[in-house]
Formats: structure tokens, sequence, C-alpha cells
């Protein structure tokens, strides 16, 4: 999910340019008793992986190193007109009033400044500054296991394993996770219930013991951490809004945490812009948390359950981990079939029957209120996504929105039209579809389409753009 945001941004194909390891690499989990021993057992297609076009997304997955991601993201704001990208630069204090929040800044050199704004968006972390001077609070817990990381150098090891983005050593005295960072003969390792201190002394005799016998590597890093399960009491405070790990912090089983923290973000920006530029009003921004905590909550307990089976835990039994991990590799369901249902802003649907119960491994596309709208391909090659408005969109048969249109201008609404690929299952519905590419309302006339209630416009709002002020101490 997190690569079809960055296409809609234009730098899905920059990422997949910088990522070391190539897609068409390697799809596969594999499970072994070393890197030099057996394969026990092994999952294709891990984490949404695939070469080849799939109709139900517009991007496959990515597995990419966090630092890469960043770079090719300073890249492309560093292009972006009216960006300021301040490396260096850490926030201290906020102190809020009816009309913003005054942001205290320090700067690479010690120096302090404020910045004035009418909303803060907080992404500092789970040990962030903005969080606590809301007076927003975690509840949760931390996982009593320890875990210890290492970074290490090996340009000559290989395995007869064949190609994986992740190998899972189990069943022997040394167990853990260990895969390549890139081609180049950088590799990563994990120990689960490994703690510091005998990580840090042991770490060339744990990386033996997973590859199963000396590679002559070189040690560049090690981490200890622990994993936490935290969820903030809310999400929002007056003026500000907290995404990522300042809001929720779940345990990194899965690869949930940065794609979680980057669906808050697009959520929150695209009704902020709508507040700003004068199409919505500020009761708009109050569906963040009414959409978004559910996600936090059903991704938290996924990583949870994925936690509880780790590699120490694990017999070298196929059947066992097929039936244990599936959830850990395949989450379909949970990354693309969540859905805003229920929420102030999305069209309130009676339900027909008991609600389908949640499968997070597998997806099925639907085009109820509520969720991402169902992919499809045009007969060019051209996504759908790639096709919708930059505000929302109505899609449906062409030529019958002029009156809903017409409403949108009247309201200031961006909206464009846009008649579906020829196959589309649901081309005879009429789907008014978010900036964020969720269905906001479907149905069969277009004049039913309640534009106040998916923008949260109660009388038409004026607006326009003005920049936070900086004053310098």
């Amino acid at each position: 999910r997190t690569m079809e945001h960055l296409r809609r941004w234009g730098i899905a194909g920059r990422l997949r340019a910088a990522a070391p390891l190539p897609v068409a690499w390697s799809q596969r989990v594999v499970f072994c008793e070393s890197l030099t021993g057996s394969r026990v057992t092994e999952f294709d297609g891990a984490f949404g992986l695939t070469p080849r076009r799939d109709d139900r997304f517009a991007e496959p997955g990515q597995q990419v190193p966090q630092p890469v991601v960043e770079d090719v993201l300073r890249a492309h704001l560093g292009e972006r007109p009216g960006v300021q990208l301040r490396l260096g630069h850490a926030v201290t204090g906020l102190v809020q009033d009816g009309d913003g929040a005054t942001v205290s800044v320090r700067d690479g050199h010690g120096s302090g400044y404020a910045v004035r704004a009418r909303y803060v968006l907080g992404c500092d972390g789970a040990s962030g500054v903005v969080r606590e001077q809301a007076g927003v609070r975690f509840a949760g817990r931390s996982d009593p296991r320890p875990n210890f990381n290492v970074v290490f150098r090996a340009p000559g090891l290989d395995t007869h394993l064949g190609p994986a983005v992740q190998y899972w050593v189990v069943g022997g005295p040394t167990t853990g996770l260990i895969g390549r960072l890139d081609l180049n003969g950088t590799w990563w390792a994990g120990f689960p219930g490994i703690d510091a201190s005998y990580g840090s002394m042991h770490a060339s005799e744990l990386i033996t013991g997973l590859i199963g016998r000396p590679a002559g590597h070189e040690v560049l890093a090690t981490d200890p951490w622990t994993a936490r399960l935290m969820l903030a009491d809310t999400f929002a405070a007056g003026r500000v809004f907290l995404a990522g790990e300042a809001a929720h912090v779940n345990p990194p089983w899965g690869g949930h945490g940065f794609n979680t923290s980057v669906g808050d973000a697009v959520n929150i920006a695209w009704k902020i812009a709508a507040v700003e530029h004068g199409w919505a009003p500020p009761q708009l921004l109050a569906s963040y948390e009414a959409e978004r905590r559910g996600v936090a909550e059903q991704t938290l307990a996924c990583a949870e359950s994925n936690m509880a089976a780790l590699t120490g835990d694990l017999p070298a039994d196929a059947a066992t981990i097929q039936r244990v991990k599936r959830s850990e590799f395949y989450s379909l369901g949970l990354v693309l079939g969540y859905s805003y249902a229920g929420s102030p802003h999305v069209q309130p649907v009676q339900p027909s029957g008991p609600p389908p119960a949640a499968d997070t491994t597998s997806y099925a596309p639907a085009a109820r209120p509520g969720d991402r709208l169902p992919h499809a391909w045009f007969p060019d090659g051209t996504s759908l996504y790639d096709r919708l408005g930059t505000g929302f969109t109505l899609l449906g048969p062409g030529g019958r929105g002029g009156a809903l249109a017409a409403s949108a201008r009247g309201r200031g609404i961006p909206l464009a039209e846009l008649e579906p690929p020829p196959d589309y299952p649901w081309r005879d519905d009429f789907l008014l579809v978010r900036p964020d590419q969720h269905v906001a309302w479907r149905a069969s006339d277009p004049d039913s389409i309640d534009l106040d209630l998916a923008t949260g416009l109660a009388a038409t709002a004026a607006g326009v753009w003005i920049a936070g002020t900086e004053v310098r101490n």
C-alpha cells in the first residue's frame, strides 16, 4: 500500500531503482536449519512481492531499508517548491492556543527559534516531544524478551538455499533471522531472546551459528532493542495530530510499522489540505482518529500474534511453521482490506447481514463505502489510480455526473469525473473516491451522493492558504 502512495507522488520507480534488492531477485522467505543446512519450508510471494503485474494493486511490495526510503523522500522534498527540509533541527516544545500552536525549535548550532502554525503534525516517534507536550499518554506493554540485531560484512557468503529476502533459522542451538541488505556482501541478522550484554560479547559466534560454519565476516554494527505494543490515548489534541510511532508502536513482525505510519500521514494530510484550501471545515479533521485508530489496533493485534512464535519457539517442522507463520508473510487483507466504514464522513450503509469475518491473509476487492477503491488496469496498461483526480473523483458511467459536479463547483470542492475500465466489476455504480483512494460513497444515482457529509461541509466555506510565520529569538 505504501508503494501505491509513492506511485501517486511519482517516486515509486525512483525507490525501486534505489532499493538494493530488486523484487525480481527474490520473493521468498525460507525457514532452514542454517544457511549451510537443510531447508525446512518456505513462503513464496511473501509481503506482496511479485515481479508480475497484479490486478489487485497498482504496485507490488518492495523490500528496502528505511534509510534508503528516507534518502528518496529527502530528494523528492528538495524538488518541491515551498518546502524546507531542516535536517539537524529539533523540536523542543510547543504551546497551543485557540488559533494555532507555537513550536520551539533548536537548530544544528544550538540556536532557538519559533514556528507559528495553525496545525502541527507530530511524526517524531515514540520518544518525540510533540505527544508529550500535547499531554497525550501511551498505554500498552513491552515484550519481556530482549532482541539483538547485527549488521555485518561477508562478501564471500552465499547459500545453497537460493535467494530469499529472509532466512529463519530454527530448531538448532542458534536460532534467529538473517538476510541480505544488498547484493554486495552486506547482511543483517536478528536474534530474538538475546540481550545486549551477551550479544555484544558473542556477536560473531551468533552469526556463525546462523550460517552453520565460519564465513570470514566483519561485524559493522549492533543494536539491542525491545518490542513494544503501545497505543496513544488519543491521536489528536486541539490543533495537534499524532501520526506514526508518535501514535502507536508495534513490533516489527510482519513489517507493518512504517507502512501503517505512512497511512496515518496520508489520511490526515489530505484533510488538513482540504481545510486550508477552504473546501472543508475543521470538523473534517475529527475523522482522522475515527478512521485510523481501528487500523492501528488491528495492526497491533496482528504483530502481537506474529510475535508469539519467533525463531526460538518454532520446531524444524514444515507443517507447524506453515500453520503458525502464514499470517506474517501473507497479509494483503490487513494492508489493503482495512475499511473506514463507520467514519462520520463515509456513507452510512445499513448492513445486509453479519459482517464478514476478518481475514488478514487474503484480500478480496470490494467497493463498499470506506474500502480502498478496487484497483484495475486500463487496456492501454495504465492504472486506474493514475487517472484519479487530486481531490475527489466521481467514478462511474460517463456523462451522468453533471448535477453533482455543479454542486461540487458551487462548494469549491475539487471533483474529477472518470469512467472506469470496460471490465470493471462496479462500472455501473457511481463511486465517490476520496483523495486517499478510499470510497466515500456508492450509489446507483449520482444525485443521491451527499457531498456535504463526505467533506464535513455543512455550508459553503471560504479559505486561503497562509503559511506559518517564523520568529527568530
